[in-house]
């Protein structure tokens, strides 16, 4: 082949730093080529320091999981607080609101410390008792209405209170609305029954029952629950009223102790 068709050793270097010049300013002015072919040379040393990093991390591994378990146990700690911090604005609150409610001023907020161990049976241990001025027949409210009876003392600083809905219950009750009396009895179990009724006694689901005042300890007017079902017996001549208790004795925490004003209730 002639030499004259092949261009000149410098014609040739000449076109070879055009070409690279040119290859060199295509991947500067544009991003994405430039960052891939950034990421392609930092890749080793990328990788090199991550390697240094952990070599020189090894030997504090055993501190920082000492360090570790001292976060987590600090923050443990903190939940604690913050959790005792709630139940204790929380019984504020609630001590707040028994001590507002009417005959407050002569009655005790009790904390409610135990409960019977047998689902048929409706009791809870509070934290008051005879040093506290606590009596049997001392009658217990909520803000709902009246929770209970004191039954029991134990010891000079704890009671056992019988709830409403305890089937040895037996709290004499009057119909807000129709006046009517009757017997309000325990189930054993989240609900009373209000017995004693004539077939023609006028209640109905939704009527609120109170307490009738006929025994010297339980003051008249306390709130007792309301009515969810009516059963009427025409030829037996009877009826009874299931009730939903006012209070919910399944949630009771704290309660207002009140003394009785009169005897002791009967046994």
């Amino acid at each position: 082949m002639p030499d004259s068709w092949w261009p000149p050793a410098s014609d040739r270097r000449r076109a070879v730093a055009l070409t690279a010049s040119a290859v060199l300013a295509f991947l500067v002015f544009q991003p994405q080529v430039r960052r891939a072919g950034l990421v392609v040379l930092r890749g080793p040393f990328t990788l090199t320091k991550s390697v240094v990093e952990a070599l020189w991390m090894l030997p504090r591994l055993p501190e920082l999981e000492r360090e570790n378990g001292l976060l987590r146990a600090a923050l443990i700690q903190r939940q604690l607080e913050l959790a005792g911090l709630r139940e204790a604005l929380r019984r504020t609150q609630t001590e707040a609101e028994l001590e507002a409610l009417e005959g407050a001023q002569a009655g005790t907020v009790a904390r409610v410390i135990g409960r019977a161990p047998f689902p048929g049976q409706q009791t809870v241990l509070i934290d008051h008792g005879a040093r506290q001025g606590v009596g049997l027949g001392t009658v217990a409210i909520n803000a709902g209405g009246m929770v209970g009876r004191v039954t029991e003392l134990i010891g000079a600083s704890s009671a056992t209170v019988t709830l409403l809905t305890d089937p040895d219950s037996r709290v004499a009750a009057v119909i807000e609305r129709s006046r009517e009396n009757g017997l309000l009895v325990g189930l054993g179990r989240s609900a009373c029954e209000l017995r004693y009724l004539d077939s023609e006694t006028d209640v109905k689901p939704g009527d609120r029952i109170l307490t009738a005042g006929l025994e010297g300890p339980i003051p008249k007017g306390l709130r007792l629950g309301t009515v969810t079902a009516v059963r009427r017996d025409v030829e037996g001549g009877w009826a009874t009223a299931t009730i939903r208790p006012e209070a919910r004795v399944n949630r009771l925490e704290e309660v207002l102790i009140v003394p009785a004003a009169g005897p002791e209730a009967d046994e």
